[in-house]
């Protein structure tokens, strides 16, 4: 299964926030080729363990198309990939709008 998205952002920046992606779910970088665009790494939670495979392509300046992959165990793949796509967008600047009050 893969999940693609748009970006208006440099690629080396989207590669780098992948990387603090990576150390905040602890997983275990399997390879990094940044010139590639490719950054592959493992995850284990709740007694399961599954990779995924992101390949980030440059479309043009501040252009970029994201492809992630998510491989092994993990049983609903669409869900994760929709997970590791907010949590990106999220350290991107976007993410959901939050509204806050007071109370």
């Amino acid at each position: 299964m893969v999940g693609n998205k748009k970006y208006p952002i440099p690629k080396g920046y989207i590669l780098n926030t992948v990387h603090d992606v990576i150390e905040l779910l602890k997983g275990k970088l399997i390879m990094s080729d940044t010139r590639l665009g490719r950054v592959h790494y493992q995850v284990s939670m709740y007694g399961y363990d599954w990779e995924l495979l992101y390949v980030v392509t440059e479309k043009g300046i501040n252009k970029t198309e994201v492809a992630l992959r998510v491989i092994g165990e993990r049983k609903d793949k669409k869900k994760e990939i929709r997970r590791e796509f907010a949590l990106l967008d999220s350290m991107l600047g976007g993410g959901a709008d939050v509204k806050f009050s007071d109370g």
